[in-house]
C-alpha cells in the first residue's frame, strides 16, 4: 500500500482517537494526530539529529530545520512503539533496535501548531545510509554543544524539536 493511503487516527489532546483520515488527507496545520519522534544517540552519547527535507508529495512542517532523528505519524491500529520502529527501519534502515520510551505529551507550539507526541530514544552508531526522501542530512551534537546551539541558534531547529528538548533534555543526558 502506498504510504499516503494509510489511515491515520485523529486524536484529542489526551491522545484519545476521535476518527481517521488517509495520510494524504491530513492537514498538518489543523489536524491533531499522533506523531512519534525517535532521537538516536551514539554509543559515545552524541545525539544524532536530522535536517528536515523539503517535500512536495507529503510536505513537512519545518523543512530546512534540524529535528528529531526520525519522526512519523502513527497509523490506525499501530502502537506508538510500532510506529517508532517502522520509522527507524524505513528512514534509517536499522532493524532490531530497542527503543527507550521517554513519554507522551501534548504540545502547543509558538506558531499555533498543536501536536500529540510520543518520544523515544535509542542508542546506535551513526547510520551509514538513510532515506534521502525522509532525511536531508544527519548531524551529531555532544549534549553541551546541542544545549548551546538551542540557546544561541533556536531558529535552526524545528519548533517540535525545541519543545521536545525542553521537556526531555534531562532524559537525553549522557548516562
Amino acid at each position: 500500500m502506498n504510504h499516503a493511503e494509510h489511515l491515520v487516527d485523529l486524536v484529542d489532546k489526551d491522545g484519545t482517537v476521535l476518527g481517521s483520515k488517509r495520510r494524504q488527507e491530513i492537514n498538518k496545520a489543523t489536524d491533531l494526530y499522533h506523531t512519534v519522534f525517535v532521537i538516536l544517540r551514539t554509543p559515545d552519547q552524541e545525539l544524532i539529529l536530522s535536517k528536515i527535507p523539503y517535500r512536495k508529495d507529503l510536505p513537512n512542517l519545518y523543512p530546512g530545520s534540524i529535528g528529531a532523528t526520525v519522526a512519523t505519524i502513527r497509523r490506525h491500529d499501530e502502537t506508538p512503539d510500532e510506529a517508532g520502529l517502522r520509522a527507524v527501519k524505513n528512514e534509517l534502515f536499522i532493524e532490531g533496535i530497542s527503543l527507550e520510551y521517554l513519554g507522551d505529551t501534548y504540545l502547543e507550539l509558538p506558531d499555533g501548531h498543536k501536536k500529540y507526541t510520543s518520544v523515544y530514544c535509542a542508542t546506535h552508531p551513526i547510520p551509514d545510509d538513510f532515506s534521502h526522501t525522509d532525511i536531508e542530512d544527519l548531524v551529531t551534537f555532544a549534549h553541551l554543544e546541542l544545549s548551546n546551539a538551542v540557546q544561541s541558534n533556536k531558529d535552526q531547529f524545528a519548533l517540535t524539536f525545541l519543545a521536545i528538548w525542553q521537556k526531555y533534555e534531562q532524559d537525553l543526558l549522557p548516562t
